[in-house]
């Protein structure tokens, strides 16, 4: 949401820089998503040096201004200029509240800019001449460095915010940040009697809580005085006519969506607040909409008039011809318009501010004020005021100072903290707070000390540390981590297979349903046990890898009984040499935890096992153990597993903000050569290249007598420039020849 620093102005007294007021507005919780000022900076200082008359019009003049590194030719119709006068200059993109400056031929003459008015700059209403610049104003500098422009807010507004929608809104946290006076807004009318009567009635007092309808006499329906369409687009908003524009403005200052409608398109002269008869109605914007039973609708006695807290219908909108107006406010439950606005597909300004809940206290307040302006701008007579509903009450909660003070890590007075509250609206009284209408979001003594935590200073809260303990006991879960790194470190890769076994499943692992835990509701219904045994999961990812020659596998996981659950821990070893391997992993994981091996069972799975799973490899062993086995003889205090620091140079690679490419690259070499070997030959043929992943191993006949085939992904990175192909050919080549004439491997298509 965007505001003014002028408009702010009229609420609270800020002597702060706009620096300054986007820091503190920040640390408070609303965020300041960007500052702007309101004279665009491609508006600089120029200086006229040469003006001619206009060959083809009498009140037009063609000047040459100097940029400070350009002559530009400008047609400008103002009476005012001279030569070497200093004036400000709108240049070609710049963005002005009548639009964006382009080059133009005016009467047959090339201009390329325009010089300003303040009217133009947003200054003041003034545009009978340009505005002559100080002589001190250094020429091609932007005038928003020398002028004191207003600024734009950009804010990022929390849906629990809405009180924040507004000038008035932001203002009044400004106050209580800045600790200046909120000023007050004055909204007493002057009612003339009218022959105009109007009856109003609520028919669902859920949806609709309050509603007023100020009838007003009279309106000339013309444009918006200059300053009023300066202040609405300045906000993105597009100036209609001054009764829109009122109620629009209104709404940015106020935060209260207002409607006006002409009073003489109100069939009846009665307005009803009531649900929808599965109806439609052409809104505003001029497309029709179908409302269901469940829209809140504005209704006269035959048909309705606008969607409520959503969009006004062109059956009763205010054109030229509008003599008499009834302006609407009201408070709609956010819910009721959300849902709305959700099912027709259409968001307003208007929806945006009533979903996120209004001041339930300020209704009438915006409405007098709207129809002040309307008395003022479109010279109406206002008369009489309708209302139906019920005034809304406030809620009050206690002020937990205790808990405050030590949620927020503070010791404040219990005066410090009423002013706080006080200074944002809220109203204390011995110990006792009252919620203000327009914070629907404070419900709970913790909410308060939100409140007063982002008033008084997040910043300025003492962070307290951590207390110093003595180290706490290792849970279950370091156990196991500690063994994963074990079981890691000697070069095996963690699975993690489904805890859930099929029918099929069932069949191949030879198990029996009366020992398993049937699931009542499966995610899948072929997937209806869990499982008793890590071993088949494990020998499933076996099978799908028959690729490598050798496969070690573990898992530590969950594993079911009809009566416990436990963690169990499963190793499984495939391939070439599997038993040596897997005794030779259980006599280091023995050395190192001081754990006797004879706790694990070796178990060897015959050719009956490995053709059920679909093994192709010859030689397949497992283990599994409970892992509280394991824990219960670990002694983590033994000197062999303390952490050991490394007395070795740690060298960084710089990190390119370059992207990597990646290449494939695939070897046939002899058995004998460790792949490692290889890897490291690429790392040294240059430094460009980053990492070296290994995604393929495996020997054939097809490769020729005792060969194999080892296939790499390769990432190029280059640190002060995108890598080109041409560059990583080149070290393509490089590693290719310095791989051939090493290990006398052949490039594999």
């Amino acid at each position: 949401m965007k505001v003014l620093k002028s408009w702010l102005k009229d609420y609270v007294d800020i002597k702060v820089s706009d620096i300054e007021l986007e820091e503190k507005l920040s640390v408070s919780g609303t965020l300041v998503e960007a500052v702007a000022k309101l004279i665009d900076p491609k508006i600089i200082v120029a200086e006229i040096k040469d003006i001619k008359a206009h060959p083809n019009a009498d009140r037009l003049q063609v000047a040459i201004v100097h940029t400070g590194t350009d002559d530009l030719q400008i047609v400008c119709g103002a009476p005012n200029i001279a030569v070497g006068q200093k004036v400000p200059l709108a240049q070609i993109g710049t963005v002005l509240p009548e639009g964006e400056i382009r080059q133009a031929e005016i009467r047959g003459i090339e201009s390329f800019g325009m010089m300003c008015s303040e009217r133009e700059l947003g200054l003041s209403e003034a545009h009978e001449g340009i505005k002559i610049l100080p002589s001190t104003f250094e020429v091609g500098k932007p005038l928003n460095q020398y002028l004191d422009s207003d600024a734009i807010f950009e804010l990022e507004i929390t849906p629990n915010r809405g009180d924040c929608l507004s000038h008035f809104g932001v203002a009044r946290e400004i106050s209580a940040i800045l600790n200046e006076n909120l000023k007050e807004i004055k909204s007493e009318l002057e009612i003339e009697k009218s022959e105009k009567k109007l009856e109003v009635k609520i028919e669902d007092r859920e949806l609709c809580p309050q509603y007023f309808a100020q009838v007003i006499a009279g309106v000339k329906v013309q444009d918006s005085p200059q300053w009023l369409k300066n202040r609405l687009l300045a906000l993105g908003q597009k100036p209609i006519n001054n009764i829109v524009d009122i109620t629009n403005y209104v709404m940015f200052d106020l935060g209260q969506p207002l409607h006006a409608f002409d009073f003489s398109k109100i069939s009846g002269n009665k307005i009803i607040i009531r649900k929808a008869n599965n109806e439609k109605i052409k809104t505003l914007d001029g497309s029709e909409r179908n409302l269901n039973n469940e829209m809140l609708v504005i209704a006269d006695a035959d048909k309705p008039i606008a969607i409520a807290g959503v969009m006004g219908g062109a059956n009763s909108e205010v054109d030229i011809n509008t003599i008499d107006i009834v302006l609407e406010a009201a408070e709609f439950k956010m819910q009721s318009v959300r849902k709305t606005s959700k099912q027709l597909g259409v968001s307003t300004e208007a929806s945006y501010r009533f979903e996120r809940a209004i001041d339930s206290g300020l209704v009438d307040v915006a409405l007098k004020k709207a129809a002040q302006m309307i008395q003022k701008i479109a010279d109406g007579t206002i008369c009489e005021q309708y209302f139906d509903g019920v005034k809304p009450k406030k809620q009050t909660i206690e002020i937990d100072y205790k808990n405050i003070n030590e949620l927020l890590g503070l010791d404040l007075e219990q005066k410090e903290i009423d002013n706080i509250l006080n200074s944002l609206g809220f109203e204390t009284s011995g110990g006792q707070c009252d919620i203000p209408l327009w914070r629907h979001d404070v419900y709970i003594w913790q909410d308060l000390a939100e409140e007063i935590g982002r008033i008084y200073g997040l910043a300025k809260i003492k962070s307290i540390g951590p207390s110093k303990d003595s180290a706490p006991e290792k849970s279950i879960y370091f156990y196991k981590e500690y063994l994963k790194d074990l079981l890691m470190n000697l070069g095996f890769s963690e699975a993690l297979t489904y805890p859930f076994l099929s029918e099929n499943d069932l069949k191949v692992a030879k198990l029996s349903t009366e020992s398993l835990l049937e699931v009542s509701n499966p995610i899948q219904k072929e997937n209806k046990y869990l499982r008793s045994s890590l071993i088949p999961g494990l020998l499933k990812a076996v099978a799908k890898n028959p690729a490598f020659d050798q496969v070690f596998l573990f898992e530590i996981g969950n594993v079911f009984s009809k009566t416990n659950e436990k963690t169990n821990l499963a190793i499984v070893v495939s391939g070439k040499n599997a038993k040596n391997a897997i005794e030779e992993a259980i006599d280091k994981l023995a050395e190192i935890t001081s754990i006797s091996k004879s706790i694990f069972e070796i178990n060897e799975l015959y050719r009956d096992d490995l053709v059920r799973y679909k093994i192709k490899k010859p030689m397949t062993y497992a283990i599994e153990i409970s892992i509280d086995k394991i824990f219960e003889k670990l002694n983590l205090e033994d000197e062999k597993l303390k952490l050991k620091i490394k007395d070795s140079d740690i060298k960084y690679r710089q990190v390119s903000k370059y992207p990597a490419v990646v290449r494939d690259v695939a070897f046939i070499v002899d058995e004998s050569v460790d792949s490692k070997q290889i890897e490291k030959g690429i790392t040294d043929s240059s430094p460009e290249i980053l990492l070296i992943e290994k995604f393929d191993e495996f020997s054939s006949d097809k490769f020729g007598v005792n060969k194999k085939n080892v296939a790499y992904h390769l990432w190029f990175q280059n640190i002060d420039k995108t890598i080109t192909d041409s560059e990583i050919e080149i070290v393509m080549k490089r590693i290719i020849e310095k791989q051939e004439k090493q290990f006398n491997a052949k490039l594999r298509s």
